[in-house]
């Protein structure tokens, strides 16, 4: 199930846009069904409002399908890449004035798409500006969020920016997480 954010009227799922997006930052032009109509993969999607909820309420979604999903040990990891993907959308990826004020009328989207061999994490945001991964200053407090995505996930990058805006992606191995203990995470994070 899609929660749609209070307040807002944006389809619950844009389904074309963010398929499309999905299908982009994966490599495959459509998303294959399996032999026998097993389907290999599985998606869930989340519409976010631009507050300083959305990065709880991301985490929580993702510990949830993850969960769900019977992926345990790769939950920590993941709500970690997405709470970095979505700090960055909330900063870099919104209007100047959403940017400001903190509310935009166009929801970001979270999408969990999951392949046989990995977990494809997805923030849609409405800017063109692609993500840079920049040599943070060793003082700083900020600056060190794609670093993070980069050290925790397989691999990550952008889809193409159109006029819609863009998604940054990271995958996140389900094989190097299958190793490690199958015990669920013991509460959801904050």
């Amino acid at each position: 199930m899609t929660p749609h954010p209070e307040g807002t009227t944006a389809p619950l799922i844009p389904v074309e846009p963010l398929s499309h997006l999905l299908a982009q930052a994966t490599g495959t032009p459509t998303l294959p069904t399996g032999d026998s109509g097993h389907d290999p993969t599985e998606f869930a999607a989340c519409a976010l409002t631009a507050d300083q909820q959305a990065a709880g309420k991301a985490r929580r979604f993702t510990w949830a399908t993850l969960s769900g999903w019977q992926l345990g040990p790769l939950v920590d990891n993941a709500a970690l890449v997405v709470s970095e993907l979505l700090t960055n959308a909330l900063r870099y990826g919104l209007p100047t004035s959403a940017a400001r004020t903190t509310t935009c009328p166009r929801p970001l989207w979270l999408g969990l798409l999951r392949r046989p061999d990995l977990v494809l994490c997805t923030v849609c945001d409405h800017s063109t500006q692609v993500p840079l991964l920049k040599t943070p200053d060793h003082l700083a407090q900020s600056g060190r969020g794609l670093h993070i995505v980069n050290c925790l996930s397989q691999s990550w990058g952008w889809t193409t920016p159109t006029v819609a805006g863009k998604a940054v992606w990271a995958a996140l191995s389900i094989a190097e997480h299958d190793a490690r203990s199958a015990d669920p995470p013991r509460c959801p994070p904050c």
